[in-house]
Protein backbone atom coordinates (compact mmCIF):
# COMPACT_ATOMS: atom_id res chain seq x y z
CA UNK A 1 0.00 0.00 0.00
CA UNK A 2 1.51 3.51 -1.11
CA UNK A 3 2.45 5.55 1.78
CA UNK A 4 0.77 9.66 1.99
CA UNK A 5 3.50 12.00 0.98
CA UNK A 6 4.67 13.92 3.84
CA UNK A 7 3.18 17.39 4.29
CA UNK A 8 5.25 19.65 3.32
CA UNK A 9 5.83 22.71 5.58
CA UNK A 10 4.17 25.69 4.39
CA UNK A 11 6.70 28.11 2.42
CA UNK A 12 7.70 31.29 4.41
CA UNK A 13 5.31 33.85 2.14
CA UNK A 14 2.21 31.76 3.32
CA UNK A 15 2.37 32.29 6.96
CA UNK A 16 3.09 35.76 6.72
CA UNK A 17 0.28 35.81 4.50
CA UNK A 18 -1.95 33.87 7.12
CA UNK A 19 -0.23 36.18 9.73
CA UNK A 20 -1.82 39.12 8.05
CA UNK A 21 -4.93 37.92 6.85
CA UNK A 22 -6.09 36.93 10.30
CA UNK A 23 -4.82 40.51 11.83
CA UNK A 24 -7.10 41.84 9.09
CA UNK A 25 -10.23 39.56 9.99
CA UNK A 26 -9.70 40.81 13.64
CA UNK A 27 -8.99 36.57 14.52
CA UNK A 28 -6.23 37.68 17.01
CA UNK A 29 -5.84 34.14 18.52
CA UNK A 30 -5.33 32.82 15.33
CA UNK A 31 -2.61 35.68 14.41
CA UNK A 32 -0.83 34.87 17.94
CA UNK A 33 -0.67 31.41 17.14
CA UNK A 34 1.08 31.65 13.85
CA UNK A 35 4.14 33.12 15.53
CA UNK A 36 5.43 30.22 16.90
CA UNK A 37 5.75 28.62 13.71
CA UNK A 38 7.42 31.46 12.72
CA UNK A 39 9.74 31.35 15.46
CA UNK A 40 10.90 27.86 14.46
CA UNK A 41 11.76 28.89 11.19
CA UNK A 42 13.58 31.66 12.13
CA UNK A 43 11.51 33.97 10.24
CA UNK A 44 10.20 37.93 11.93
CA UNK A 45 7.43 39.94 10.34
CA UNK A 46 7.88 43.92 9.71
CA UNK A 47 7.60 45.98 12.53
CA UNK A 48 4.80 47.79 10.93
CA UNK A 49 2.74 43.76 11.16
CA UNK A 50 4.12 43.42 14.91
CA UNK A 51 3.25 46.97 15.45
CA UNK A 52 -0.21 46.50 14.16
CA UNK A 53 -0.37 43.18 15.80
CA UNK A 54 0.51 44.20 19.41
CA UNK A 55 -1.94 47.06 19.29
CA UNK A 56 -4.58 45.54 18.70
CA UNK A 57 -4.18 42.94 21.27
CA UNK A 58 -3.81 45.64 23.79
CA UNK A 59 -7.29 47.10 22.58
CA UNK A 60 -8.38 43.27 23.24
CA UNK A 61 -11.19 43.77 26.24
CA UNK A 62 -11.52 40.50 26.90
CA UNK A 63 -8.33 38.80 25.61
CA UNK A 64 -5.61 41.28 25.47
CA UNK A 65 -3.40 40.99 27.95
CA UNK A 66 -2.87 37.65 27.94
CA UNK A 67 -2.55 37.71 23.82
CA UNK A 68 -0.08 40.45 23.99
CA UNK A 69 2.22 38.53 26.62
CA UNK A 70 2.45 36.24 23.50
CA UNK A 71 3.40 38.50 21.25
CA UNK A 72 5.94 40.23 23.80
CA UNK A 73 7.59 36.90 24.36
CA UNK A 74 7.94 36.17 20.54
CA UNK A 75 10.09 39.40 20.23
CA UNK A 76 12.20 38.69 23.13
CA UNK A 77 13.12 35.49 21.89
CA UNK A 78 13.22 36.45 18.83
CA UNK A 79 15.96 39.08 19.66
CA UNK A 80 13.72 41.82 18.71
CA UNK A 81 13.87 44.13 21.92
CA UNK A 82 17.81 44.68 21.55
CA UNK A 83 18.32 47.70 20.57
CA UNK A 84 15.21 48.83 21.50
CA UNK A 85 13.05 48.80 18.53
CA UNK A 86 11.47 51.64 16.81
CA UNK A 87 9.47 54.11 18.03
CA UNK A 88 5.88 52.97 16.94
CA UNK A 89 6.49 49.33 17.99
CA UNK A 90 8.26 50.42 21.45
CA UNK A 91 4.98 52.67 22.80
CA UNK A 92 3.03 49.95 22.89
CA UNK A 93 5.60 47.93 24.37
CA UNK A 94 5.74 50.85 26.93
CA UNK A 95 1.79 50.70 27.12
CA UNK A 96 1.89 46.51 27.53
CA UNK A 97 4.80 47.15 30.51
CA UNK A 98 1.96 49.51 32.47
CA UNK A 99 -0.76 47.71 31.96
CA UNK A 100 0.70 44.52 33.84
CA UNK A 101 1.81 45.92 36.32
CA UNK A 102 5.56 46.40 35.50
CA UNK A 103 6.68 50.24 35.12
CA UNK A 104 10.23 49.19 35.81
CA UNK A 105 10.25 47.80 32.77
CA UNK A 106 8.88 50.61 31.08
CA UNK A 107 11.29 52.74 32.53
CA UNK A 108 14.41 50.77 30.97
CA UNK A 109 12.48 50.11 27.87
CA UNK A 110 12.34 54.38 27.46
CA UNK A 111 15.99 54.94 28.27
CA UNK A 112 17.01 52.54 25.99
CA UNK A 113 15.21 54.19 23.16
CA UNK A 114 17.10 56.11 21.01
CA UNK A 115 14.81 58.83 19.44
CA UNK A 116 11.36 58.70 22.33
CA UNK A 117 9.24 60.80 20.21
CA UNK A 118 5.95 62.89 21.93
CA UNK A 119 3.77 59.40 21.75
CA UNK A 120 6.53 57.83 23.66
CA UNK A 121 6.16 60.39 26.59
CA UNK A 122 2.42 60.43 26.27
CA UNK A 123 2.44 56.55 26.70
CA UNK A 124 4.66 56.77 29.94
CA UNK A 125 2.70 59.58 30.94
CA UNK A 126 -0.37 57.99 30.68
CA UNK A 127 1.15 54.66 32.19
CA UNK A 128 1.77 56.88 35.51
CA UNK A 129 -0.95 58.31 35.75
CA UNK A 130 -2.89 54.57 35.45
CA UNK A 131 -0.84 53.41 38.22
CA UNK A 132 -1.76 56.68 40.29
CA UNK A 133 2.00 57.39 40.07
CA UNK A 134 1.51 61.06 40.58
CA UNK A 135 5.36 62.01 41.16
CA UNK A 136 7.00 60.68 38.71
CA UNK A 137 4.61 61.45 36.22
CA UNK A 138 5.14 65.45 37.27
CA UNK A 139 8.47 64.60 36.75
CA UNK A 140 8.48 63.70 33.50
CA UNK A 141 6.00 66.18 32.05
CA UNK A 142 8.12 69.01 33.64
CA UNK A 143 11.04 67.69 31.13
CA UNK A 144 8.70 66.78 27.89
CA UNK A 145 10.60 68.70 25.61
CA UNK A 146 7.32 68.88 23.50
CA UNK A 147 3.42 68.52 24.57
CA UNK A 148 0.20 68.41 22.81
CA UNK A 149 -3.10 68.84 24.80
CA UNK A 150 -3.02 65.20 25.32
CA UNK A 151 -0.35 65.51 27.52
CA UNK A 152 -1.86 68.49 29.40
CA UNK A 153 -5.49 66.32 29.93
CA UNK A 154 -3.42 63.08 30.98
CA UNK A 155 -1.74 64.80 33.61
CA UNK A 156 -4.94 67.29 34.68
CA UNK A 157 -7.20 63.65 34.84
CA UNK A 158 -4.43 62.19 37.10
CA UNK A 159 -4.19 64.87 39.27
CA UNK A 160 -8.14 65.51 40.01
CA UNK A 161 -8.05 61.26 40.51
CA UNK A 162 -5.67 61.31 42.72
CA UNK A 163 -7.40 64.02 44.85
CA UNK A 164 -4.62 66.91 43.97
CA UNK A 165 -7.66 69.55 43.17
CA UNK A 166 -6.25 72.83 43.41
CA UNK A 167 -3.07 71.43 41.00
CA UNK A 168 -5.14 70.47 38.71
CA UNK A 169 -6.96 73.84 38.51
CA UNK A 170 -3.44 75.68 38.42
CA UNK A 171 -2.62 73.14 35.45
CA UNK A 172 -5.98 74.12 33.61
CA UNK A 173 -5.40 77.97 33.98
CA UNK A 174 -1.60 77.12 32.63
CA UNK A 175 -3.14 75.11 29.41
CA UNK A 176 -5.59 78.07 29.04
CA UNK A 177 -3.30 80.83 28.53
CA UNK A 178 -1.03 77.99 25.86
CA UNK A 179 -1.69 78.27 22.52
CA UNK A 180 -3.46 74.82 22.62
CA UNK A 181 -6.75 74.28 21.52
CA UNK A 182 -8.83 71.92 24.17
CA UNK A 183 -10.41 68.96 23.30
CA UNK A 184 -13.48 67.40 25.19
CA UNK A 185 -11.28 65.21 27.56
CA UNK A 186 -10.24 68.70 28.79
CA UNK A 187 -12.74 68.88 30.62
CA UNK A 188 -13.24 65.76 32.34
CA UNK A 189 -10.61 65.96 34.87
CA UNK A 190 -11.14 69.57 35.78
CA UNK A 191 -15.00 69.05 36.07
CA UNK A 192 -14.10 66.75 38.75
CA UNK A 193 -11.68 68.74 40.47
CA UNK A 194 -13.91 71.35 40.64
CA UNK A 195 -16.53 69.46 42.16
CA UNK A 196 -14.15 68.36 45.17
CA UNK A 197 -13.22 72.08 45.68
CA UNK A 198 -17.17 73.01 45.66
CA UNK A 199 -16.04 76.15 43.37
CA UNK A 200 -19.01 77.57 41.40
CA UNK A 201 -17.50 80.23 40.13
CA UNK A 202 -15.02 78.00 38.61
CA UNK A 203 -17.86 75.97 37.42
CA UNK A 204 -19.08 79.31 35.64
CA UNK A 205 -15.60 79.87 34.68
CA UNK A 206 -15.52 76.18 32.78
CA UNK A 207 -19.06 76.79 31.61
CA UNK A 208 -18.27 79.72 29.41
CA UNK A 209 -15.00 78.15 28.21
CA UNK A 210 -16.83 75.09 27.33
CA UNK A 211 -19.51 77.41 25.09
CA UNK A 212 -16.72 79.55 23.71
CA UNK A 213 -15.01 76.80 22.43
CA UNK A 214 -18.39 74.77 20.73
CA UNK A 215 -19.01 72.01 23.07
CA UNK A 216 -21.84 72.28 24.67
CA UNK A 217 -23.65 70.15 22.55
CA UNK A 218 -20.96 67.31 24.28
CA UNK A 219 -24.01 65.75 26.14
CA UNK A 220 -21.33 64.19 28.71
CA UNK A 221 -19.71 67.16 29.04
CA UNK A 222 -22.93 69.64 29.35
CA UNK A 223 -24.40 66.78 31.99
CA UNK A 224 -21.25 66.56 34.09
CA UNK A 225 -21.22 70.61 34.42
CA UNK A 226 -25.03 70.56 35.54
CA UNK A 227 -23.81 68.21 38.21
CA UNK A 228 -20.74 70.12 38.84
CA UNK A 229 -23.03 73.15 39.39
CA UNK A 230 -25.49 70.97 41.88
CA UNK A 231 -22.63 69.57 43.63
CA UNK A 232 -21.12 73.29 44.64
CA UNK A 233 -24.39 73.79 45.75
CA UNK A 234 -26.11 76.33 42.81
CA UNK A 235 -29.30 74.18 41.71
CA UNK A 236 -30.10 77.38 39.93
CA UNK A 237 -26.80 77.55 37.28
CA UNK A 238 -27.62 73.62 37.08
CA UNK A 239 -31.07 74.69 35.51
CA UNK A 240 -29.97 77.34 33.44
CA UNK A 241 -27.56 75.62 31.87
CA UNK A 242 -29.92 71.97 31.10
CA UNK A 243 -32.33 75.07 29.62
CA UNK A 244 -28.97 76.22 26.89
CA UNK A 245 -28.47 72.70 26.05
CA UNK A 246 -29.88 72.33 22.45
CA UNK A 247 -30.13 68.63 23.07
CA UNK A 248 -30.42 66.54 25.96
CA UNK A 249 -30.60 62.99 26.73
CA UNK A 250 -31.88 60.07 29.37
CA UNK A 251 -28.26 61.28 31.38
CA UNK A 252 -28.65 64.80 31.37
CA UNK A 253 -32.50 64.65 32.56
CA UNK A 254 -31.80 62.19 35.05
CA UNK A 255 -28.59 64.74 36.29
CA UNK A 256 -31.23 67.55 37.21
CA UNK A 257 -33.60 65.26 39.00
CA UNK A 258 -30.63 63.89 40.56
CA UNK A 259 -29.34 67.68 41.61
CA UNK A 260 -32.80 68.74 42.96
CA UNK A 261 -33.39 64.80 45.34
CA UNK A 262 -30.00 66.25 46.17
CA UNK A 263 -30.77 69.57 47.30
CA UNK A 264 -33.40 68.76 49.10
CA UNK A 265 -36.31 70.13 46.44
CA UNK A 266 -38.52 67.08 45.92
CA UNK A 267 -41.15 68.91 44.53
CA UNK A 268 -38.49 69.75 41.73
CA UNK A 269 -37.18 66.71 41.27
CA UNK A 270 -40.65 65.32 41.16
CA UNK A 271 -41.66 67.86 38.54
CA UNK A 272 -38.56 67.00 36.28
CA UNK A 273 -38.86 63.60 37.04
CA UNK A 274 -42.87 63.55 35.38
CA UNK A 275 -41.31 66.03 32.10
CA UNK A 276 -38.25 63.69 31.29
CA UNK A 277 -39.72 61.85 27.88
CA UNK A 278 -38.06 58.63 28.71
CA UNK A 279 -36.67 57.12 31.83
CA UNK A 280 -34.76 54.13 32.51
CA UNK A 281 -33.70 52.51 35.81
CA UNK A 282 -31.10 55.63 36.89
CA UNK A 283 -33.68 58.11 36.51
CA UNK A 284 -36.19 56.19 39.43
CA UNK A 285 -32.92 55.36 41.55
CA UNK A 286 -32.31 59.28 41.61
CA UNK A 287 -35.84 60.17 42.46
CA UNK A 288 -36.33 57.04 44.85
CA UNK A 289 -32.68 57.65 46.57
CA UNK A 290 -34.16 61.34 47.37
CA UNK A 291 -37.17 60.65 48.61
CA UNK A 292 -35.31 57.84 50.84
CA UNK A 293 -32.28 60.02 52.06
CA UNK A 294 -34.63 63.04 52.74
CA UNK A 295 -36.87 60.89 54.94
CA UNK A 296 -39.53 60.39 53.12
CA UNK A 297 -39.31 56.47 53.11
CA UNK A 298 -43.47 55.71 51.81
CA UNK A 299 -42.82 57.88 48.94
CA UNK A 300 -40.05 56.14 47.83
CA UNK A 301 -41.80 53.01 48.10
CA UNK A 302 -44.68 54.24 46.30
CA UNK A 303 -42.07 54.78 43.18
CA UNK A 304 -40.60 51.71 43.19
CA UNK A 305 -43.96 49.83 43.15
CA UNK A 306 -44.50 52.18 40.09
CA UNK A 307 -41.60 51.38 38.82
CA UNK A 308 -42.13 47.58 39.11
CA UNK A 309 -46.09 48.13 37.51
CA UNK A 310 -44.13 49.80 34.24
CA UNK A 311 -41.39 46.45 33.84
CA UNK A 312 -38.17 49.15 34.17
CA UNK A 313 -35.56 46.49 35.73
CA UNK A 314 -33.66 47.78 38.86
CA UNK A 315 -30.60 48.18 39.69
CA UNK A 316 -28.32 47.98 42.18
CA UNK A 317 -28.79 51.19 43.73
CA UNK A 318 -32.28 50.89 43.14
CA UNK A 319 -32.62 48.16 45.77
CA UNK A 320 -30.03 49.44 48.15
CA UNK A 321 -32.58 52.88 48.45
CA UNK A 322 -35.85 51.01 48.73
CA UNK A 323 -34.08 48.77 51.54
CA UNK A 324 -33.45 51.84 53.44
CA UNK A 325 -36.77 52.89 52.93
CA UNK A 326 -38.09 49.77 54.70
CA UNK A 327 -35.98 49.57 57.08
CA UNK A 328 -36.42 53.56 58.07
CA UNK A 329 -40.05 52.52 59.03
CA UNK A 330 -39.07 48.96 60.18
CA UNK A 331 -41.42 47.33 58.33
CA UNK A 332 -39.59 43.88 57.48
CA UNK A 333 -42.82 42.73 55.43
CA UNK A 334 -41.81 45.46 52.85
CA UNK A 335 -38.27 44.40 53.24
CA UNK A 336 -38.96 40.68 52.70
CA UNK A 337 -40.95 41.47 49.80
CA UNK A 338 -38.31 43.53 48.18
CA UNK A 339 -35.37 41.09 49.19
CA UNK A 340 -37.94 37.82 47.34
CA UNK A 341 -38.18 39.98 44.11
CA UNK A 342 -34.62 40.92 44.47
CA UNK A 343 -34.16 36.97 44.24
CA UNK A 344 -36.92 35.92 41.77
CA UNK A 345 -34.99 38.61 39.44
CA UNK A 346 -31.79 36.65 38.98
CA UNK A 347 -29.71 39.55 40.11
CA UNK A 348 -26.15 39.38 41.57
CA UNK A 349 -26.21 41.69 44.31
CA UNK A 350 -22.95 43.38 45.48
CA UNK A 351 -21.21 44.57 48.88
CA UNK A 352 -23.93 47.85 48.58
CA UNK A 353 -27.19 45.49 48.65
CA UNK A 354 -25.87 42.92 50.84
CA UNK A 355 -25.32 45.72 53.10
CA UNK A 356 -28.38 47.52 52.72
CA UNK A 357 -29.98 43.76 53.15
CA UNK A 358 -28.21 43.64 56.40
CA UNK A 359 -28.89 46.69 57.44
CA UNK A 360 -32.61 46.77 56.53
CA UNK A 361 -33.14 43.48 59.24
CA UNK A 362 -31.33 44.76 61.71
CA UNK A 363 -33.27 48.42 61.93
CA UNK A 364 -36.36 45.73 61.69
CA UNK A 365 -35.46 44.26 65.07
CA UNK A 366 -34.47 40.78 63.23
CA UNK A 367 -31.07 40.43 63.82
CA UNK A 368 -30.86 36.68 62.78
CA UNK A 369 -31.86 37.95 59.23
CA UNK A 370 -29.11 40.25 58.88
CA UNK A 371 -26.84 37.57 59.97
CA UNK A 372 -28.18 35.01 57.13
CA UNK A 373 -27.65 37.57 54.71
CA UNK A 374 -24.22 38.31 55.83
CA UNK A 375 -23.39 34.24 56.30
CA UNK A 376 -24.26 33.90 52.83
CA UNK A 377 -21.77 36.38 51.28
CA UNK A 378 -18.79 35.26 49.66
CA UNK A 379 -15.94 35.31 52.66
CA UNK A 380 -13.36 36.10 50.40
CA UNK A 381 -14.75 38.96 48.94
CA UNK A 382 -16.26 40.76 52.67
CA UNK A 383 -14.94 44.51 52.01
CA UNK A 384 -14.85 47.00 55.35
CA UNK A 385 -18.78 47.95 53.88
CA UNK A 386 -19.92 44.76 54.68
CA UNK A 387 -18.06 44.22 57.68
CA UNK A 388 -19.20 47.84 59.17
CA UNK A 389 -22.85 46.91 58.29
CA UNK A 390 -22.99 43.84 60.56
CA UNK A 391 -20.53 45.19 63.49
CA UNK A 392 -23.63 48.42 63.28
CA UNK A 393 -26.63 45.89 63.25
CA UNK A 394 -25.01 43.83 66.21
CA UNK A 395 -23.70 47.02 68.53
CA UNK A 396 -27.46 48.57 67.62
CA UNK A 397 -28.96 45.02 69.56
CA UNK A 398 -26.95 45.82 72.53
CA UNK A 399 -24.29 43.27 71.99
CA UNK A 400 -20.84 45.41 72.12
CA UNK A 401 -18.89 42.59 72.83
CA UNK A 402 -20.24 40.99 69.63
CA UNK A 403 -19.47 43.82 67.79
CA UNK A 404 -16.13 43.41 68.89
CA UNK A 405 -15.47 39.60 68.45
CA UNK A 406 -16.96 40.71 64.95
CA UNK A 407 -13.93 43.00 64.49
CA UNK A 408 -11.26 40.63 65.40
CA UNK A 409 -12.99 38.35 62.66
CA UNK A 410 -12.68 41.13 60.35
CA UNK A 411 -8.45 41.58 60.96
CA UNK A 412 -8.36 38.22 61.07
CA UNK A 413 -9.51 37.72 57.62
CA UNK A 414 -6.93 40.72 56.34
CA UNK A 415 -9.37 42.54 55.85
CA UNK A 416 -8.21 46.34 56.09
CA UNK A 417 -11.10 48.54 58.82
CA UNK A 418 -11.41 52.05 57.55
CA UNK A 419 -12.52 55.33 59.72
CA UNK A 420 -16.33 54.43 59.60
CA UNK A 421 -14.89 51.02 61.05
CA UNK A 422 -13.79 52.74 64.38
CA UNK A 423 -17.06 54.88 64.72
CA UNK A 424 -19.36 51.91 64.33
CA UNK A 425 -17.28 50.01 66.82
CA UNK A 426 -16.65 53.30 69.43
CA UNK A 427 -20.56 53.62 69.11
CA UNK A 428 -21.42 49.69 70.01
CA UNK A 429 -19.05 50.15 72.87
CA UNK A 430 -20.64 53.22 74.42
CA UNK A 431 -23.74 51.55 74.35
CA UNK A 432 -23.12 48.79 75.67
CA UNK A 433 -21.02 50.46 78.54
CA UNK A 434 -17.95 48.64 77.29
CA UNK A 435 -15.39 51.99 78.27
CA UNK A 436 -12.22 50.77 78.51
CA UNK A 437 -12.64 48.52 75.39
CA UNK A 438 -13.55 51.64 73.62
CA UNK A 439 -10.61 53.30 74.85
CA UNK A 440 -8.48 50.68 73.69
CA UNK A 441 -9.78 50.60 70.06
CA UNK A 442 -9.80 54.68 70.36
CA UNK A 443 -6.15 54.12 70.78
CA UNK A 444 -5.29 51.23 68.10
CA UNK A 445 -6.68 53.08 65.58
CA UNK A 446 -3.21 54.43 64.13
CA UNK A 447 -1.85 51.01 64.22
CA UNK A 448 -4.40 49.84 61.47
CA UNK A 449 -3.43 52.83 59.45
CA UNK A 450 -6.55 55.05 60.22
CA UNK A 451 -6.03 58.94 61.67
CA UNK A 452 -8.77 59.71 64.62
CA UNK A 453 -11.09 62.30 62.62
CA UNK A 454 -13.99 64.39 64.67
CA UNK A 455 -16.36 61.84 64.46
CA UNK A 456 -14.32 59.57 66.39
CA UNK A 457 -13.55 62.07 68.80
CA UNK A 458 -17.29 62.73 69.08
CA UNK A 459 -17.75 59.36 69.87
CA UNK A 460 -15.48 58.85 72.62
CA UNK A 461 -17.55 62.26 74.49
CA UNK A 462 -20.08 60.16 74.32
CA UNK A 463 -18.71 56.73 75.27
CA UNK A 464 -17.31 58.58 78.91
CA UNK A 465 -20.65 61.11 78.89
CA UNK A 466 -22.73 57.89 78.75
CA UNK A 467 -21.38 56.14 81.69
CA UNK A 468 -21.16 59.41 84.22
CA UNK A 469 -17.13 60.05 84.03
CA UNK A 470 -17.77 63.55 82.92
CA UNK A 471 -14.03 64.68 83.53
CA UNK A 472 -12.78 62.30 81.32
CA UNK A 473 -15.62 63.55 78.76
CA UNK A 474 -14.74 67.32 79.19
CA UNK A 475 -10.78 66.47 79.16
CA UNK A 476 -11.46 64.68 75.24
CA UNK A 477 -13.60 68.15 74.44
CA UNK A 478 -10.53 69.64 75.21
CA UNK A 479 -7.92 67.37 73.08
CA UNK A 480 -10.32 67.23 70.22
CA UNK A 481 -8.70 68.82 67.01
CA UNK A 482 -11.61 70.72 66.31
CA UNK A 483 -12.61 72.41 69.44
CA UNK A 484 -15.83 74.16 67.70
CA UNK A 485 -17.85 70.88 67.10
CA UNK A 486 -21.08 71.35 68.04
CA UNK A 487 -21.79 67.65 67.60
CA UNK A 488 -19.41 66.28 70.73
CA UNK A 489 -20.95 69.47 73.15
CA UNK A 490 -24.30 67.88 71.77
CA UNK A 491 -23.17 64.08 73.12
CA UNK A 492 -21.99 65.47 76.59
CA UNK A 493 -25.70 67.74 76.89
CA UNK A 494 -27.29 64.39 76.46
CA UNK A 495 -24.81 62.41 78.57
CA UNK A 496 -25.75 64.89 81.31
CA UNK A 497 -29.79 64.34 80.54
CA UNK A 498 -29.31 60.85 81.07
CA UNK A 499 -27.74 61.26 84.43
CA UNK A 500 -29.90 64.39 85.22
CA UNK A 501 -26.62 66.50 85.60
CA UNK A 502 -28.56 69.69 84.92
CA UNK A 503 -26.22 72.25 86.51
CA UNK A 504 -23.41 70.72 83.76
CA UNK A 505 -26.06 70.45 81.61
CA UNK A 506 -27.24 74.12 81.31
CA UNK A 507 -23.37 74.77 81.05
CA UNK A 508 -23.01 72.71 78.09
CA UNK A 509 -26.32 73.21 75.90
CA UNK A 510 -24.92 77.66 76.50
CA UNK A 511 -21.79 76.58 74.45
CA UNK A 512 -23.38 74.32 71.47
CA UNK A 513 -26.21 76.93 71.21
CA UNK A 514 -23.57 79.48 70.97
CA UNK A 515 -21.20 77.44 68.40
CA UNK A 516 -24.15 76.57 66.17
CA UNK A 517 -27.16 78.97 67.13
CA UNK A 518 -29.29 77.11 64.31
CA UNK A 519 -29.24 73.94 64.90
CA UNK A 520 -32.00 72.21 66.85
CA UNK A 521 -30.66 69.57 68.76
CA UNK A 522 -29.25 71.73 71.65
CA UNK A 523 -32.59 73.31 72.34
CA UNK A 524 -34.76 70.15 71.87
CA UNK A 525 -32.15 68.28 74.47
CA UNK A 526 -32.33 71.51 77.15
CA UNK A 527 -36.02 71.66 76.62
CA UNK A 528 -36.52 67.67 77.07
CA UNK A 529 -34.06 67.95 80.31
CA UNK A 530 -36.11 70.52 81.89
CA UNK A 531 -39.68 68.63 81.13
CA UNK A 532 -38.09 65.54 82.57
CA UNK A 533 -37.16 67.45 85.96
CA UNK A 534 -41.07 69.67 85.84
CA UNK A 535 -38.91 72.92 85.28
CA UNK A 536 -41.98 73.94 82.35
CA UNK A 537 -40.94 77.78 83.25
CA UNK A 538 -37.28 77.01 81.57
CA UNK A 539 -39.35 74.96 78.89
CA UNK A 540 -40.95 77.93 77.43
CA UNK A 541 -38.17 79.91 77.85
CA UNK A 542 -35.89 77.96 75.44
CA UNK A 543 -39.03 77.47 73.22
CA UNK A 544 -39.11 81.15 72.86
CA UNK A 545 -35.39 81.18 72.49
CA UNK A 546 -35.66 78.69 69.33
CA UNK A 547 -38.60 81.19 68.12
CA UNK A 548 -36.53 84.15 68.45
CA UNK A 549 -33.38 82.33 66.51
CA UNK A 550 -36.21 80.87 63.99
CA UNK A 551 -34.82 77.43 64.74
CA UNK A 552 -37.71 74.47 64.30
CA UNK A 553 -37.69 71.20 65.73
CA UNK A 554 -38.07 68.48 62.95
CA UNK A 555 -41.93 66.81 63.54
CA UNK A 556 -41.70 63.63 64.46
CA UNK A 557 -43.37 60.77 62.44
CA UNK A 558 -44.76 57.17 63.24
CA UNK A 559 -46.80 54.54 61.36
CA UNK A 560 -49.21 52.27 61.91
CA UNK A 561 -49.38 48.61 59.13
CA UNK A 562 -51.98 46.87 59.14
CA UNK A 563 -52.00 43.96 55.86
CA UNK A 564 -50.58 45.80 53.13
CA UNK A 565 -51.59 48.95 54.15
CA UNK A 566 -48.86 51.69 56.11
CA UNK A 567 -50.74 54.76 57.89
CA UNK A 568 -48.14 57.55 59.04
CA UNK A 569 -49.10 60.70 61.00
CA UNK A 570 -47.16 63.27 62.43
CA UNK A 571 -47.03 64.41 66.26
CA UNK A 572 -49.70 67.29 64.90
CA UNK A 573 -52.27 65.30 63.13
CA UNK A 574 -55.49 64.61 64.81
CA UNK A 575 -57.77 64.36 61.81
CA UNK A 576 -57.26 60.86 61.50
CA UNK A 577 -57.31 59.93 65.18
CA UNK A 578 -60.34 57.79 64.75
CA UNK A 579 -58.54 56.16 61.73
CA UNK A 580 -55.60 55.15 63.58
CA UNK A 581 -57.34 54.21 66.66
CA UNK A 582 -59.65 51.97 64.44
CA UNK A 583 -56.51 50.16 62.81
CA UNK A 584 -55.27 50.06 66.18
CA UNK A 585 -57.63 48.03 67.59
Amino acid sequence: MPTAPARRPSPPSCLFLSLRRHLDLGRLHLAVDTLPLLARRGLRPDSPTLTLLLCRCLRDPTDGLSLAGHVYRFLRLSGLLRPAPAPPLSNHLLAFHFLRGRPADARRLFARMSAPNLFSFNAMLAGYARLGMIQPAKSLFDRMPHRDVVSWNTMIIALARAGSWADAVGLYSHLRRSSLDFNAHTFSGIVTACVRLGEVHLARQIHAQVVRVGFLSNLIISSSLVDAYAKCGSVDDAQKLFDEMPTRDVLSWTTLVHAYASSGDLVSAHKMFDEMPEKNSISWTALIGGYTRRGYPFEALDLFKNMMKLGVMPDQFTFSSTLCACGAISSVKHGKQIHAHLLRSHFKPNAIVFSSLIDMYSKCGDLRGGRRVFDLTDANKRDSVLWNTIMSAVGQHGDGTGAIKMFEEMVRTRTKPDANTFVVLLTACSHSGLIEQGVQLFLSMRRHGVVPEEDHHVCLVDLFGRAGRFEEAAECLKEMPCQSSVRAWNALLGACRIHRNLQLGKVVAQRAIKLDPDCPTAYVLLSSFYAEVGMWDSVEKVRHLMQENQVWKERASSWIGVDNVIQSFETVDHLQTSEGSTMLS
